[in-house]
Parts: C-alpha cells; structure tokens; sequence
C-alpha cells in the first residue's frame, strides 16, 4: 500500500545547488554573525540558550528555503544540504567566536583547522563563561556538554527541517510543490483506523460526507488539509492528511488545542478531490445551522 502515499520523486533541480552555496556563503554567515555577538554582549548566560534556539531556528529555516527554491524531491540530497548549512553555521560561529575571544583576524583561524581545533580546547580548558556572581567559569566537561547541545540544535534543526520540505507533496506535471488548502471544521474522528481503511481502499463515502463541527472555536473538531496542484478547481492531483485538534485547557485554564496527525499524504482520486472543493464554502453555512 505504500503507492496510496506520496512518495518524493527524488528528483533535484540542478539550480538548487547554486542556492545551497548562496546560503552557506551569504545568509547563514550573516545569521552566524548575528547570533555569535548576541552571545558574547548578553550577559544572562540563560539567554543565551534562547539565542541557540533562534539560530537554530534560523538555520533550519534557510535550510527549508533552500529546499522549496530549488525543488528538491530527494529526501537524502536534502539531509545532506541540511547537514552542510547546518556545519557551516557552527563552523562560521566558531571562527566569529575565537577571532573576537582572541582577538585575531578571521582568516588566521577560518583556513587553519589545527590552529582552530587547538583554541577551542584551550578554550575548553579555561573556560568562557560563569553561571552566578561566583560560581566560577565553566569549563571541562560541563562546557563539552553545552557546546555539543549548541551543535546539536545547529546542525540537527537544518537537517530536520531540509528533510520534512522534500518530504511535502510536489506536483511533477506542475512543476511546482502543492498548494495547501484546509477544509473544515469537521466532527472529531474518533476510530482512525476504520477511516484510515476507507481511504486505502479508496472508499471515499464517509470522506465526502464527514459531517461538519458545531464549532471549531471551543470542541475538538477535525481538519482536512488538501494538498493539491494550482488553481484547485482545475487540479487533478490530490493528496490528503488529516489532523484531529482535541480541545482542552492549559495550566492557567485558557483553550487550547493538541494537534494529532491521523493521515498524511494519502493520495485520493481527482473526483474525491473536487467534492471536498465543493464543500470548502459549505462548511461555515453548515456550522451555523448545526448550531442552531
């Protein structure tokens, strides 16, 4: 049953090298040294662990950019362009890092990897930074340990984030990855697996005729996400997933929603497809009259 499911096509735009290099030469420096200052000026070493989770965000972005630009389909080539972005980040932070901690010039550490590699260990050896007025500087292992976490969320987020865009339908006859609609609110799904049945048999009844939600403001409701080519009334390639969001509260009793994906990526004909078009304007107008 795998030929239910999209499966990238693993094919890659030869243009989307020359945007691999454009990242790693242009934008994932300038991030690097935005977020290598933004850890030497500010003095709350707490954060700067928010700072490892924005870069690494960032990372992880111009990887997924990367991705969509190039039209990448192939899920290895988009890990490995995500592991490259990913070094690259780390690598240009480290050279940002020790020139200024140093004071050298760039280029004296960037081309030199003994001489790289031999700093940090000293670095290691001394220590950079303290937690506290007198908690002394950490170094050692402890410092080990924070350096891998920070390399871990640089090179682990671009990865992730390069692998799930090559994983995201595309539409060969478009050229083009799939435009993303969302059809509902639909009533909460409660046996996943008899629908998930239905749709690998291609059974679409209960599909087509999922009755619509009271409300998606305060009950857990359901969700379809139509993935499909452009000008949807036209396309004839569809792809579904389907998200359960069960409702319920937080610590401080405000709403709020658990997202839970039953179905992703199934193909369905181009007949089901456009039925469940033809409800995305249906299905307010049948909220209201259910909740009367």
């Amino acid at each position: 049953m795998n030929n239910l499911y999209y499966r990238p096509s693993g094919k890659v735009n030869p243009l989307s090298i020359l945007y691999l290099l454009l990242a790693i030469c242009v934008a994932v420096p300038i991030l690097a040294l935005i977020y290598t200052y933004a850890i030497l000026y500010i003095p709350l070493i707490y954060l700067n662990f928010l700072c490892v989770a924005g870069v690494a965000f960032g990372l992880g972005f111009i990887a997924s950019f990367v991705m969509d630009l190039g039209k990448v389909r192939n899920v290895l080539i988009a890990a490995l362009f995500g592991l490259l972005i990913g070094i690259a980040g780390l690598y240009t932070s480290w050279i940002i890092w020790l020139a200024h901690h140093y004071e050298q010039e760039y280029m004296d550490i960037a081309f030199n990897m003994e001489a790289l590699f031999a700093e940090i260990e000293y670095a290691n050896e001394q220590g950079t930074w303290g937690i506290g007025r007198s908690g002394g500087l950490v170094n050692g292992t402890m410092l080990s340990i924070v350096w891998v976490i920070e390399a871990v969320g640089m090179i682990g987020f671009p990865v992730f984030f390069a692998y799930s865009k090559a994983c995201e339908p595309f539409i060969e006859n478009d050229d083009s990855w799939a435009e993303l609609t969302p059809i509902g609110p639909f009533e909460f799904i409660l046996n996943k697996e008899e629908l998930k049945q239905q749709l690998e048999t291609r059974n679409y009844e209960t599909l087509v005729n999922m009755p619509v939600a009271n409300s998606e403001t305060d009950a857990s409701h359901s969700i379809f996400q139509l993935h499909h080519g452009k000008h949807i009334n036209q396309a004839k390639e569809f792809y579904l997933s389907v998200v359960n969001m069960k409702a319920g509260t937080d610590k401080d009793g405000n709403l709020k929603f658990d997202e839970n994906n039953l179905i992703n990526y199934i193909h369905i004909t181009k007949e089901a497809g456009q039925q469940l078009v033809a409800r995305i304007s249906n299905t307010g107008t049948e909220a209201k009259a259910n909740s009367v």
